[in-house]
């Protein structure tokens, strides 16, 4: 889970980096992404947030604000994957 710090609206974004982010880094590769967890928001992780939000039809914009770290928090409790189609 994201630091309790996120829901008073950090988004993590490319560029963003430290903790949250390899926290969020760690909770995709859950989901099966293989992301190297290196606490910095490159391509590879926003490329993750992307389908994550594609695949449960939120808004895609790349970033992690309250409304996807819910929805990742609530997938991890499903355990949901990457390829598992959400229909």
């Amino acid at each position: 889970m994201i630091m309790s710090g996120s829901s008073g609206g950090e988004v993590l974004k490319t560029g963003s980096k430290g903790a949250a982010v390899t926290t969020l880094q760690e909770q995709l590769n859950k989901f099966g992404y293989g992301l190297t967890v290196d606490g910095h928001f490159g391509d590879a992780t926003h490329g993750a947030v992307v389908h994550v939000q594609k695949s449960f039809g939120y808004t895609v914009d790349g970033m992690v604000g309250p409304g996807t770290q819910a929805l990742i928090t609530q997938q991890l409790g499903y355990n949901w994957t990457k390829d598992k189609p959400t229909k």
